[in-house]
């Protein structure tokens, strides 16, 4: 199956002709991971651009004592892997297929190839690695001005946003999340969320089923966000 239609829709290279659509397609290499696969640990040798082509990855940061911080989830349609791939030097984060996953995977020297004749290209990859920076310093503010309540909060909506699937009842998150994984999302203990998450059931906001998070009043989250801003103000 063709991967062109794909990699037409993804902002980096929606600006190439159909020729050099199809040439890049020829330089691209299919992957497949299971489920809990690392596709690369942090600290590996960098070098390839990933397209997710199917699945879900996380992408998180490590501790030595085994903890991690989720930085991303990504699926279809996006890529991971760019900053390696630009600097060439060790990858800054470990990727995990959450579920069944394949990829697209274009080395170091055919993108430097087609970086070299298409500057649109180079302005796409900056303004990929400008978005990453940018959600960089939004987790650094956060972690430094919102309390737990509205870190989760914000979380949740910012998951329902990206895979929100729209139900009678409410808006069902359609990635399944464990309470680990929030806190790490949030730099939170796995207590202090499971706290906080049956205050926003019993809240009312949202209902927890059979592992999947379903938010019953999305502008009730997000009072709570304004809340706890109007009280820093």
């Amino acid at each position: 199956m063709s991967a062109t239609p794909l990699i037409r829709t993804i902002p980096l290279f929606s600006t190439l002709k159909e020729s050099d659509l199809r040439r890049l397609e020829s330089r691209l290499v299919r992957r497949r991971y299971a489920g809990g696969e690392v596709l690369f640990h942090m600290g590996d040798e960098g070098g390839n651009l990933y397209i997710i082509q199917r699945g879900r990855v996380k992408v998180t940061i490590p501790s030595v004592e085994g903890e991690e911080v989720i930085l991303a989830i990504l699926s279809a349609g996006e890529i991971l892997g760019e900053i390696s791939l630009i600097d060439g030097k060790p990858r800054s984060a470990t990727v995990q297929a959450m579920k069944d996953t394949e990829v697209l995977c274009l080395f170091r020297e055919d993108f430097l190839e087609v970086l070299q004749e298409r500057f649109d290209v180079v302005l796409g990859i900056l303004e990929i690695l400008a978005d990453r920076l940018r959600h960089t310093d939004v987790l650094l503010a956060e972690s430094r001005f919102m309390d737990i309540t509205a870190r989760l909060a914000k979380k949740l909506l910012d998951l329902t946003r990206a895979f929100g699937i729209q139900e009678e009842n409410g808006v069902r998150i359609g990635v399944r999340v464990t309470q680990k994984d929030l806190a790490s999302m949030v730099g939170a203990t796995r207590e202090s969320v499971n706290k906080q998450l049956r205050v926003l059931r019993e809240s009312g906001l949202l209902s927890m089923t059979e592992g999947h998070i379903r938010v019953l009043d999305p502008e009730g989250l997000a009072r709570r966000i304004r809340s706890v801003d109007a009280q820093a103000v």
